[in-house]
């Protein structure tokens, strides 16, 4: 029996101790609901207006990369495209967004995603100024800049500055809008000129050429047109091209030029298909002309196009070979 006090006493002093753990999680319990309703309430009335930028100047980011300059970049382009969704579901405009744009260019000046998406990433929000059409165009022309052989980032950049950014708000005055729709001709022209075997990139390029004539640049979009024509491979924007040139030129003249431009084309083709026929026509045409050597030494042969040192040096000896060069 003595034994028996101890031991309920134990027993007591562990229901006290539940009581007492019960009723302080009771109270907690109370006091976080009634300082939840308050916070909540108050926490669906507060909106977010402002960003705040955590990272040093351009220059010294690439610095605080240490040697890790792609990855960084990919980090901030990432967090890029998930902060622009917030702040479009939030109707707000991403302050920040040029900032990290030229970090990004700054640590890996040839990342390409940057450059193709900046128009769009800057203008579609709110409160577009003619400040953001003008940063944006800064970006694409840095990029065709970083990348002069991506025909891609030259026809974004052309699209944007000749009919984006002249038909949208950003831009009011008129002598302004002029020069930046003929400056976007002119990137257009030589994104159709980079487009070779990617028919599509001269297909939607082939809009500055319209442009240029409208501005009076007959003479330009002559030769945008008649270069496009040369690159591509597309016998549907071949047709198109050259009614276009029939309609600026002239089509007796044009013709002509027609005549002797399927005479050239043909002798190209002859002459891949006798040396490289694997190789597609761009390539071939970079690697310049065949010339037999055995042929070709001595003074004998020396001015025929077959032992013509260049394609240009080439198309003169073809075109003196079948007559004058229609103007």
């Amino acid at each position: 029996m003595p034994a028996a006090g101890p031991e309920a006493a134990r027993v007591a002093e562990v229901a006290a101790d539940r009581l007492r753990t019960i009723a302080f999680v009771i109270a907690a319990a109370l006091v976080i609901a009634l300082v939840r309703a308050p916070l909540f309430d108050a926490t669906r009335r507060v909106k977010e207006t402002s960003d705040v930028y955590d990272l040093p100047p351009p220059d010294d980011v690439v610095l605080l990369s240490l040697g890790y300059r792609a990855a960084l970049a990919d980090l901030l382009w990432a967090r890029i495209l998930v902060s622009q969704g917030l702040h479009t579901q939030e109707k707000r405009r991403f302050e920040n967004l040029t900032l990290l744009l030229d970090a990004i260019n700054a640590l890996d000046p040839m990342f390409r995603d940057p450059y193709l998406m900046a128009d769009a990433l800057i203008t579609f929000q709110p409160g577009v100024t003619r400040a953001d059409a003008l940063k944006a165009r800064a970006i694409m022309e840095r990029g065709i800049a970083e990348r002069p052989l991506d025909g891609e980032l030259w026809l974004g950049t052309g699209e944007f500055v000749a009919f984006i950014a002249p038909a949208s708000s950003y831009l009011a005055d008129a002598d302004e809008i002029a020069r930046w729709r003929l400056d976007g001709a002119r990137i257009l022209a030589h994104a159709a000129e980079l487009g070779g075997d990617k028919s599509y990139i001269s297909w939607q390029a082939l809009g500055g050429a319209g442009l240029l004539s409208k501005a009076g640049e007959r003479d330009a979009a002559i030769r945008f047109l008649r270069r496009t024509l040369a690159v591509t491979d597309d016998p549907e924007l071949k047709d198109k091209i050259q009614a276009q040139l029939n309609r600026l030129v002239g089509e007796k003249n044009e013709q002509a030029r027609e005549d002797l431009s399927h005479r050239l084309d043909q002798g190209i083709l002859r002459a891949r298909e006798s040396d490289l026929p694997f190789v597609a026509r761009r390539r071939f045409m970079i690697l310049g002309p065949p010339r037999d050597p055995a042929w070709c030494a001595g003074p004998a042969h020396t001015e025929e196009p077959a032992c013509a040192s260049s394609w240009s040096e080439w198309e003169v000896r073809m075109t003196e070979e079948g007559g004058a060069t229609p103007q």
